[in-house]
């Protein structure tokens, strides 16, 4: 077991299967991250979706574990491990166990449909093609059978049948077929439906049976009768609530309101005020007039059909100029032994095929070839997952050294010629390049997160063609923040190299470098004083502005009014140039006593003044900056993305700069700035030379 630095923390340095095999016993708390989102990393969907055991959309430690187990249990040659193979020599997988010997026979499957390649060696390729296949054929091990599975043509029209009344179940083919648990219920609801329409036949010789009262003709006199029998119970209701309490009857003819918001010439307006009025006026005698005049319009037509066809099969059931309340009861209790009978109505499913077909699939051929299909896809089913258990083996092979490192250990994050498999790309935005960028998901609970890091994060809105879109943050950390604000625009480029547009939507600002950390106060302090000048310039400037106005306005002929009390604008700007005056004068008064006071010190005494002046200004700030510095770190923005993780992630020099890089330019370009350095230092020599100069002046002087 060995362990390496990256920046302050220290690794495992995993490269082969024992180093795997080490993860087994070494506890969690060693390892950089215990658990991660899936979306998290740009690898294999199906390698990933292996690993999540669960399918809860996390991998975590035990599951990495088990991953591990799994591949030793299987994997009896590891040589070719770190090379990230998508081919298996099958010599080097385990035969000592059934699940090592079923790897190898499954992958031997599949290789005698390739009788043109070698026999002895796997590959990621083979396997996929392999599956593709099957999953385009009829029986495809899905649990799902299609019409096309069969020749027979009946058993195919049977299938057909069967999905229409039960809405089938999409197939890996994309065909809709059907499974097992939606053939038993069709096959179970056609007795039940021929049973229950059995009982519901007139016997031959009679017009009447029990489950129909009214004849042959009952099932249409039922569907006439509920059209508006509803009114009909509503209109004795009103006529009891009226004998009850009088008071209700001046308003069954509707709100004034409504009468007089209608529209009588709307035939659409009509129809709905005449819908919420009762079949009739509601009466003491609780008897429903049958004679038009007394009918809603709206109802007329029904009733007469209703009086002609229904009432004729019901004893004593009304027939006369009205309807009493017991009289439409026995109408009611005509139907009743049709509705009991509809109540028990069983196998609805299949009431849409016509009865001959449905008593055709009573017949025991159908529902032996349907357990046939289904036997049939089974078997196809085990083949699928040995076959998948032979990509999962492929996969681990590949890919599962690889995302141990960007788990357990993180190099690939620290090293130039790799990238990490969690990492997005990078981005050019203000002359320099940011190589590290994670997915962000939720925008606001990842920069509360964030924050903790004492990073200068920026987060980007990146945009491709056909409205792709995604954010990403990136970590500014090294230089200085420069132009980076809100709105600023960049290009990134992910993994593969593919270009998007990229804009700042959100900065967390914290020092970049102690560089930075110095400036700061200064720039605040500057940025005060710019913004005092740049307010009594514009207060000066408009009352300018406006005593100009007044005197050009003002007529020649007409002396100028003697003013009795100075404008407030001109007081403003002569209590600002009183101000001016006196800071200046103070300004003077203080160069004066600093000269003067200089000039009776030696050479040794000025520096030493000076040198502890700026150290009571510039080591603070250096101390809080160097501490907030040595405090950044890279995992408060892994976890702001859902990871759990275990170390710290601070950064040493080196890695500051191989996040945030400046280029130079090409060798041997020409017009390029080469000599900055010397510029610089030949500015701060200069500077020297004037302090010297004027610490001699100030020494040659002569006493007073």
């Amino acid at each position: 077991m060995r362990f390496q630095q990256y920046g302050r923390t220290y690794q495992l340095d995993i490269a082969s299967l024992a180093d795997l095999e080490l993860l087994l016993t070494m506890d969690e708390t060693l390892w950089v991250a215990t658990s991660a989102p899936v979306s998290a990393f740009r690898c294999d969907p199906r390698f990933l979706k292996f690993l999540d055991a669960d399918a809860n959309g996390r991998i975590c430690s035990n599951e990495l574990k088990t991953a591990i187990r799994w591949l030793l249990a299987r994997l009896g040659d590891p040589s070719r491990l770190a090379a990230k193979a998508d081919s298996l020599p099958l010599a080097a997988i385990k035969t000592n166990t059934p699940d090592g010997q079923g790897l190898v026979d499954s992958a031997r499957y599949v290789l005698a449909g390739t009788p043109d390649s070698p026999q002895d060696t796997i590959s990621l390729l083979q396997v996929r093609n392999f599956l593709a296949t099957i999953q385009s054929k009829p029986l495809n091990g899905d649990g799902v059978i299609v019409p096309a599975s069969t020749t027979d043509p009946q058993v195919a029209a049977f299938l057909k049948d069967a999905i229409a009344c039960t809405g089938g179940s999409p197939d890996l083919s994309g065909a809709t077929g059907i499974n097992e648990a939606q053939i038993k219920a069709f096959l179970a609801a056609v007795p039940a439906y021929l049973a229950w329409r059995q009982n519901g036949v007139i016997p031959a010789g009679e017009t009447t049976s029990p489950t129909m009262p009214l004849g042959t003709d009952t099932p249409a006199l039922h569907a006439l009768y509920t059209q508006h029998a509803g009114k009909i119970d509503l209109f004795f209701d009103l006529c009891r609530l009226g004998a009850f309490d009088p008071r209700t009857g001046s308003r069954l003819p509707g709100p004034e309101s409504k009468v007089q918001q209608l529209d009588p010439v709307d035939a659409a307006q009509v129809a709905s005020y005449l819908g919420q009025l009762p079949i009739a006026t509601p009466a003491p005698q609780r008897e429903l007039p049958l004679n038009d005049d007394a009918v809603n319009p709206l109802y007329r037509a029904w009733l007469r059909e209703l009086i002609t066809k229904v009432f004729p099969h019901v004893p004593q059931g009304g027939a006369g100029e009205s309807l009493s309340e017991d009289e439409w009861l026995r109408v009611k209790a005509a139907f009743g032994p049709y509705e009991a009978y509809l109540a028990q109505k069983a196998g609805a499913i299949v009431e849409k095929l016509p009865l001959e077909t449905l008593r055709s699939y009573q017949a025991p051929v159908f529902v032996e070839e349907a357990q046939q299909l289904l036997a049939a896809d089974r078997k196809v089913a085990v083949i699928v997952q040995q076959i998948e258990q032979v990509e999962c083996l492929l996969l681990y092979h590949q890919l599962l050294l690889e995302l141990t490192n960007n788990f357990v250990s993180f190099p690939y994050l620290y090293s130039p010629d790799q990238r990490a498999l969690f990492e997005m790309g990078s981005v050019v935005m203000d002359g320099r390049c940011f190589s590290f960028a994670v997915k962000v998901e939720n925008l606001a609970e990842h920069s509360a997160t964030a924050k903790l890091s004492n990073l200068f994060v920026v987060y980007l809105e990146v945009t491709g063609i056909a409205a792709e879109k995604f954010n990403v943050a990136i970590p500014i950390t090294a230089g200085t923040k420069g132009n980076l604000a809100v709105g600023k625009r960049g290009v990134f480029f992910d993994i593969r190299g593919k270009e998007y547009d990229a804009r700042v939507i959100q900065v967390i600002e914290n020092p970049v470098s102690i560089r930075e950390a110095l400036a700061m106060p200064f720039v605040r302090l500057w940025a005060i004083l710019e913004g005092r000048i740049e307010n009594w310039s514009t207060s000066a400037e408009k009352g300018l502005q406006t005593e100009f106005t007044k005197a050009i306005a003002q007529p020649a002929a007409t002396p100028a009014p003697v003013p009795t009390a100075a404008p407030a604008a001109a007081g403003t700007q002569s209590g600002a140039f009183v101000g001016l005056c006196f800071v200046t004068a103070a300004l003077g008064s203080a160069f004066a006593f600093i000269t003067k006071t200089f000039s009776g010190m030696s050479k040794q005494s000025i520096l030493l003044s000076l040198g502890a002046a700026a150290a009571l200004v510039i080591l603070p700030i250096t101390l809080v900056a160097y501490l907030k510095l040595r405090r950044q770190d890279l995992s408060s923005l892994l976890e702001g993305c859902g990871w759990a993780i275990n170390a710290r992630m601070r950064l040493d020099r080196k890695q500051r700069e191989h996040f945030t890089r400046d280029y130079a330019y090409p060798i041997g370009a020409e017009g390029t700035p080469r000599h900055v350095r010397l510029k610089v230092f030949s500015a701060i020599l200069l500077v020297e030379l004037l302090v010297w100069g004027l610490l001699a002046w100030l020494n040659a002087r002569p006493m007073p």
